[in-house]
């Protein structure tokens, strides 16, 4: 049976190879359009990385809608771009366009689940929509993937204050304060602290 298989492979090879529409001259065209593919992929993922910083610089600047501009603009030349989802999603939030942040960051975590950063911000979100459980949720994943991510401890502490549990907040805000002094960031470590103050 193995013999058999071999040789119908080696036909099918053959007659391929051998038949008028493969010649050399095709198989070079076909290894030139491979290579322009390649380089056209390069080109488009190039072009996403200026958009993208661009879109960086405007919403540094201030500009959120030139920045949000930019971000559509490197999405449309690579759509499974992770970090362009989650920039414009910060710009969207800024913009108060929850929702729409929300669904920037839901698709940047469809295509990297793995970043800390983007589940604090939704959290963050879903906390201004009132969703305060799923903003734990976020939180913890957040910190289930950075555990030494004093603002996402420092926002599940003021969630879980807004759910009443009290100790779970003092524990995560002292946590978040402990790490902003450890990390040299005394103007956050102050603003933990005043915020435990107030509890």
């Amino acid at each position: 049976m193995r013999k058999w298989q071999l040789t119908m492979i080696t036909l099918i090879l053959g007659t391929i190879l051998y038949s008028p529409e493969v010649s050399a001259k095709n198989l070079v065209n076909i290894a030139d359009y491979s290579i322009k593919s390649s380089l056209l992929a390069q080109s488009n993922l190039k072009e996403a990385i200026i958009y993208f910083h661009r879109g960086i610089n405007r919403h540094t600047s201030g500009d959120i809608k030139g920045a949000i501009e930019e971000y559509n603009q490197a999405l449309k030349l690579r759509p499974n771009f992770a970090e362009v989802y989650y920039k414009r999603g910060i710009s969207r939030y800024k913009l108060g366009d929850i929702k729409g942040a929300i669904l920037d960051y839901n698709q940047a975590i469809s295509l990297n689940s793995n970043y800390s950063g983007i589940y604090n911000h939704r959290g963050f979100a879903r906390y201004d929509l009132g969703d305060l459980k799923g903003a734990i949720a976020d939180f913890n994943r957040a910190l289930s993937l950075n555990p030494n991510f004093p603002e996402a401890y420092q926002n599940r502490g003021i969630a879980r204050n807004a759910l009443g549990d009290k100790q779970g907040a003092i524990s995560d805000l002292n946590t978040a304060a402990s790490l902003f002094q450890k990390q040299k960031r005394m103007t956050n470590y102050e603003e933990v602290i005043d915020i435990i103050n107030k509890s």
